[in-house]
Order: structure tokens, then sequence, then C-alpha cells
């Protein structure tokens, strides 16, 4: 099954809002990942709270996503 995020924004500087497609809300929190070697951008709140939805998952604007599946089953539903 495919989940796709139709809504995201930055809660913090390391958790995210999440809508999905399915009509599922909830929050992921990213502290335990936010610095290590793929997440290292998005570290700078500046850069996390820029976290937005294409439609598909969460992108920054500096080109790193997170996968669509991880957010869905780690979000914590509201």
């Amino acid at each position: 099954m495919k989940y796709n995020v139709s809504k995201a924004w930055a809660v913090d500087d390391t958790t995210l809002y999440l809508e999905f497609d399915d009509g599922r809300r909830g929050t992921y929190d990213m502290s335990k990942i936010i610095g290590d070697s793929i997440f290292k951008k998005p570290s700078d709140p500046t850069e996390f709270r820029a976290a937005r939805s294409d439609g598909f998952t969460v992108m920054w604007p500096c080109g790193l996503d997170i996968a669509p599946e991880e957010l869905y089953e780690n979000c914590v539903a509201i």
C-alpha cells in the first residue's frame, strides 16, 4: 500500500506534523535521527522548519526527503 503525505510542516525543531491522503494525521519525531549523516542539513532549525509536502512525501529545500512509508508507520496518530 502506498501512503502519500498530503500536508506537512514543522511543529518545532525536530517534529513534523503530517496528514496522509487516507485521512490519518499525526506527528513524527525526528530527534533521534536529526544530525546523523544523511539528515545533517535539516538539523539546522531554519532548514528543518522549511519542510513541506510535495504531495508524496516530506521535502526540504536542500533536496532531502524521507520515505512516506517510514513517516506513516512511525507517526504518532492524533
